[in-house]
């Protein structure tokens, strides 16, 4: 950052005033007499820092090194640490990584990077990405446990730190299995018949067909969110998941897949087409966008079909503007069941598709799972009795 230097001279009214001293061809400054100032910028304020030195020349030489104390401070360093531009501060290291992943992630994961990496920079002092250690990683995870986050977001933020070593190169020895609390994954549970009879009994004709449209696809949220009628391949009973770049959607892991529908699902959509509400999206909120709140929507119906379990306890914001206050709520009284979900959704057709006998390797792909593991958990252990025909055949009984 440049910074002027300037003299003090009195105006016309006898009155001090601050005057920057020019600099350039033809200008004479052996003359000027001190003392010297310099003026900068801190928390939106403009300071005067009195120079020391008894010539212009001199002060020139000062301010190099005013200019480098700026600058350090600025970053959070000292003027030692300035002066070794090799080495990548933790900041810039940050700050490369989160511009990487807004180009390349969606929103969502982007942001959770960004609180993620803030938390480390805040729960340590080490300035350089080269001084981060097992020991610097471990204190991060011991400080995100004294915050009170359970052991599966400990992870998760740990790994994003991880990632940024990663991407610079580095390791640290840092071991997700041995220096991190064990966790067990809690898979979603599909609706049983039951639940979903008293759910879509609670719906208008609207709310089925979107919720008809999560169950027979499988799909996720932003993947129903973008649909459009182009998507639906009618002759084949298949909706294609595909990308959506005026919109910056993108499917998860980048790959666009076909999922069948089920003849009914097809059917709806057909008739739906007749008098769409939208000519390219299949379900848009009441500007005529594609509808992002299915989830909010979900627990109000499940609310009002009387499937909440009565347990869950949250802290809602409730009220208008300057009157909002923080209220502790109960799924008994209002939407914020936690098992009300729209994975259950997901998790109910991928099971569906097991029980009749759909082969593991073609749910992973209509899923989109990259890891044939993430798929298995998914699905359950089909009773041994619905399948005492499949195990007499296998033997030949």
């Amino acid at each position: 950052m440049a910074v002027s230097i300037y003299t003090r001279r009195k105006n016309d009214a006898g009155k001090w005033r601050y005057v920057r001293i020019e600099t350039g061809r033809g200008v004479k400054t052996g003359e000027l007499k001190p003392p010297f100032f310099a003026r900068r910028s801190h928390g939106g304020k403009q300071i005067w820092h009195g120079l020391g030195a008894q010539t212009f020349k001199d002060a020139q030489a000062e301010i190099v090194a005013v200019e480098a104390g700026m600058e350090a401070q600025t970053k959070g360093l000292t003027v030692a640490e300035l002066d070794n531009p090799n080495r990548v501060t933790v900041a810039n290291a940050v700050a490369t990584f989160l511009a990487h992943a807004e180009k390349s992630k969606k929103t969502k994961t982007a942001n959770g990077y960004r609180l993620n990496l803030r938390q480390f920079e805040e729960s340590t002092s080490v300035k350089f990405l080269d001084e981060v250690t097992r020991d610097t990683i471990r204190h991060f995870r011991d400080w995100l446990n004294a915050k009170g986050y359970d052991p599966r977001t400990q992870h998760n933020r740990v790994l994003t730190v991880l990632s940024l070593l990663k991407e610079n190169k580095l390791t640290t020895g840092f071991s997700l299995t041995h220096d991190l609390p064990k966790f067990e994954d809690d898979p979603p549970v599909p609706f049983s018949e039951a639940e979903l009879k008293k759910l879509f009994a609670a719906m208008d004709a609207e709310e089925k067909a979107r919720y008809k449209f999560f169950l027979g696809t499988a799909c996720r949220e932003q993947e129903v969110q973008y649909a459009t009628w182009q998507d639906i391949d009618y002759d084949k009973q298949e909706f294609h998941v595909r990308a959506k770049k005026d919109v910056g959607f993108t499917p998860k892991n980048h790959e666009k897949r076909s999922v069948p529908m089920p003849a009914s699902l097809v059917a709806l959509l057909l008739e739906r087409q007749k008098h769409a509400p939208h000519s390219r999206w299949l379900f848009v909120n009441r500007n005529g966008d594609p509808d992002g709140h299915f989830l909010k929507k979900l627990k109000r119906i499940g609310l009002q079909a009387g499937i909440n379990c009565g347990e869950c306890v949250t802290t809602v914001n409730k009220g208008s503007y300057d009157r909002k206050r923080q209220v502790e709520v109960t799924c008994k009284t209002d939407p914020v069941c936690e098992h009300v979900i729209l994975h259950r959704l997901r998790k109910t057709c991928a099971s569906r598709w097991e029980a009749n006998a759909i082969p593991v390797r073609t749910i992973q792909a209509w899923l989109g799972h990259k890891d044939l593991s993430t798929t298995q958990k998914y699905l359950g252990v089909t009773d041994s009795a619905k399948l005492r025909g499949n195990i007499n055949r296998a033997f030949g009984d």
